[in-house]
């Protein structure tokens, strides 16, 4: 018998078939890979665009870096520049462009997230100081925004220029009072006032006179300072008796507002309006009306905003922070 096995002459082309189906199959393979991949790549993108979309506007106050942060490094590694139009937000990735609308006056600004903050219970995102004062927001320091996703933007690239003896903020709500220390005057030296003598016809005596003290001029420095030993009532520390700064101003009679309460009990209102305060709203008007009998009912309105959508969005906020109410037309209230 010999040793070598003798195949079918068919069998090298039933080989090569073989391999053609094989080969076939991996290209197959390959290219239901490729095209899986690029499908898992386009609905990442409409997930991600679709997520970005979907955001609902963000409420809160909105504060701006002081001047002194110029130059200072920030979160993403980049310099703080007051005059760019960039931000810092909590949660935010880099390189986000948000719309930040002022609620009072319908202003807006398109901000690029570089930066982490603010970090004060309220405040939802610090402005540069460009920004702010494109919103005109410089001499109040705070103010109530509406904070939209726009997109995504490129990355962001840390500044190599270096500086020496920088410190890296916490942004801060910039303010128009001077923060200079000022060297302590050394106290004067007591003067024991001498009594004056009255002469009569029977010789001097040595009695005292009454002196009625000038008032003091209190200047604008100290007046601020005075300012700032206020402390905000919230529905936690407001009681029935005590003393409280109030501070009236009449908004024009035009846009649209929320509604939350109507009371008849003047208590009431201000415990409501503390209320609100400890919640962190700040546009709180009072709307004084004839009721029953002549007597006065005082509605609890938030506001106010240029235009009913504005009003209807942020109605859905303040339900979020269980402050449950309707929007009004503050041009059709009767006085």
């Amino acid at each position: 018998m010999s040793p070598f096995i003798h195949l079918p002459i068919y069998s090298s082309s039933h080989l090569l078939i073989e391999y053609l189906k094989m080969y076939v199959s991996n290209s197959n393979k390959k290219l239901a890979m490729r095209k899986l991949l690029q499908n898992s790549m386009f609905l990442l993108f409409l997930f991600t665009f679709s997520f970005i979309s979907a955001q609902e506007s963000e409420y809160g106050m909105a504060s701006y870096y002081g001047d002194e942060f110029h130059g200072s490094e920030t979160a993403s590694g980049q310099r703080y520049d007051k005059n760019a139009m960039t931000a810092a937000h909590k949660t935010l990735p880099m390189g986000t462009t948000v719309r930040v609308t002022r609620l009072d006056n319908k202003k807006f600004v398109d901000v690029r997230i570089n930066d982490r903050g603010p970090y004060l219970k309220g405040r939802i995102i610090d402005l540069s100081g460009k920004a702010a004062e494109t919103l005109g927001m410089r001499s109040d320091g705070t103010t109530e925004v509406q904070v939209d996703v726009l997109g995504k933007g490129g990355k962001v690239t840390a500044s190599t220029t270096k500086k020496k003896n920088t410190v890296i903020p916490t942004p801060k709500v910039a303010t128009n009072r001077t923060t200079a220390v000022k060297p302590t005057p050394k106290p004067k030296a007591k003067t024991t006032a001498k009594i004056p003598e009255v002469y009569t016809s029977k010789g001097s005596s040595s009695t005292k006179k009454t002196y009625t003290p000038k008032a003091k001029k209190v200047s604008k420095k100290e007046y601020d300072t005075l300012e700032a030993e206020f402390e905000l009532v919230t529905k936690k520390n407001f009681s029935q008796y005590g003393l409280y700064k109030i501070e009236l101003a009449r908004p024009k009679e035009a846009g649209y507002g929320v509604q939350v309460a109507s009371l008849t009990s003047y208590e009431n209102v201000l415990n409501q309006v503390a209320s609100l305060q400890g919640k962190w709203f700040k546009n709180i008007l009072m709307s004084i009306e004839r009721g029953d009998k002549n007597r006065p009912v005082y509605k609890i309105i938030l506001g106010p905003f240029p235009d009913q959508d504005t009003a209807e969005s942020y109605k859905r906020h303040a339900i979020k922070k269980g402050v449950k109410g309707f929007v009004v037309s503050l041009e059709n209230i009767e006085y």
